[in-house]
């Protein structure tokens, strides 16, 4: 079974402790802050070859989520 996780802006720990409380009791269903103390940095041009196989960082509509409505949900394996 897949695991939810509400990733919450800092910014809104009001939205967080909500979260928390109503969902306490729903399995596999974890909320969390978003850890992140600052904007990842950006290259203006992008790297000469992708070295990773699979882009494990690569969560950019996440990140625009938090950034836009202060919360997003990944879906965990």
């Amino acid at each position: 079974m897949d695991r939810l996780l509400f990733v919450v802006a800092q910014e809104r720990r009001d939205l967080y402790e909500a979260l928390r409380q109503v969902l306490a009791n729903e399995r596999g269903v974890e909320v969390i802050l978003d850890r992140r103390l600052q904007k990842r940095r950006q290259r203006e041009a992008p790297p000469a070859a992708e070295r990773r196989r699979f882009g494990r960082r690569a969560r950019s509509l996440e990140e625009a989520e938090v950034r836009a409505r202060g919360w997003t949900v990944v879906r965990m394996p």
